[in-house]
């Protein structure tokens, strides 16, 4: 994405690379969790991950500045 294209979801460029760092860290920690044997198979990881993410959802979201701030 060139500079000063809008993604096509019509949020920031801010917004998109915040949302992606945040993404990004999910799967650092999702590897370092995975590495040292913290859950059960693969699967488990992922599906820990996932509930993580909704948990989040619920409490983050991204303000019209495109910073993650939390809802409450």
């Amino acid at each position: 994405m060139r500079r000063n294209d809008m993604p096509p979801s019509g949020y920031s460029p801010k917004a998109v690379v915040g949302s992606l760092v945040f993404i990004k860290t999910c799967y650092e920690d999702l590897l370092a969790e995975v590495r040292s044997g913290k859950h059960s198979s693969f699967e488990a990881a992922i599906e820990f991950e996932i509930a993580q993410i909704g948990k989040a959802l619920e409490k983050l979201h991204i303000d019209p500045s495109g910073n993650i701030v939390d809802r409450g």
